[in-house]
């Protein structure tokens, strides 16, 4: 009887993985093909391995062993891929320590950056006139103030 753990393979695009990790941390090493990074993962009430390329081992990694995930492979309308993770909601799913916050994607930092310079520019009243070199500054700037708060840069929402 062969023993060898079973490799699950992400290969279909906007379809759900849902994993229970096995081990606080992944096994990694290098190849003639590069670094390598496999979590032990059970799928499917069976053990399996799942190589993560460097996006995916750079999630996966704020987990520890039991923390039941959800892995999707996304491809957008453009043909682009990006991993999601998110934890199961009826499963133990915790961040390690040092982690606090979930993950975000390129894509989620885009709509967010969108989001605050949307408010930016509404903090000004509107005008027929067209903004000047001073205004356009001072949207920036409060884009950027928005998104540091977003983000988590400023601990304290009281102090800016």
């Amino acid at each position: 009887m062969n023993n060898k753990m079973k490799t699950l393979q992400i290969a279909q695009y906007n379809t759900d993985y849902s994993v229970k990790l096995m081990y606080d941390t992944c096994k990694s090493g290098e190849s003639q093909y590069g670094q390598w990074n496999l979590y032990g993962v059970e799928y499917d009430r069976e053990p399996h391995g799942l190589f993560a390329d460097d996006f995916l081992h750079e999630i996966l990694g704020r987990y520890r062993k039991g923390d039941q995930v959800v892995i999707r492979r996304e491809q957008d309308q453009e043909g682009k891929l990006h991993w999601e993770v998110f934890p199961t909601r009826n499963g133990s799913a915790r961040l390690n320590p040092a982690q606090t916050t979930l993950p975000i994607d390129s894509r989620t930092k885009d709509i967010h950056r969108q989001v605050c310079l949307k408010v930016a520019a509404l903090s000004f009243p509107t005008s027929n006139k067209s903004w000047d070199d001073e205004i356009v500054k001072e949207i920036k700037a409060r884009t950027d103030s928005l998104i540091l708060i977003l983000d988590g840069v400023n601990n304290d929402p009281l102090s800016f």
